[in-house]
């Protein structure tokens, strides 16, 4: 997932703010977000209201999906 990762944080980071959460460690964002599953990754608005959640092995095009639409306006 690594590489889907970084290629998404490099396409969306001038219009989306990225954070990695360790799901094992107590964190702000660890009980924001309450993972269910690994890898998992939320998609949070401005209030941190969850927007979209993808859990297990996601495909580069299903971030695209939904994140392209929030960065083209």
């Amino acid at each position: 997932m690594q590489p889907i990762v970084n290629g998404i944080k490099k396409q969306f980071n001038a219009c989306l703010r990225f954070e990695r959460v360790n799901a094992h460690s107590e964190s702000q964002w660890q009980i924001l977000i309450s993972p269910i599953g690994t890898p998992e990754f939320a998609l949070l608005d401005s209030s941190k209201n969850i927007l979209y959640r993808w859990i297990g092995y996601t495909e580069k095009a299903e971030f695209v999906e939904i994140m392209g639409p929030l960065c083209d306006g």
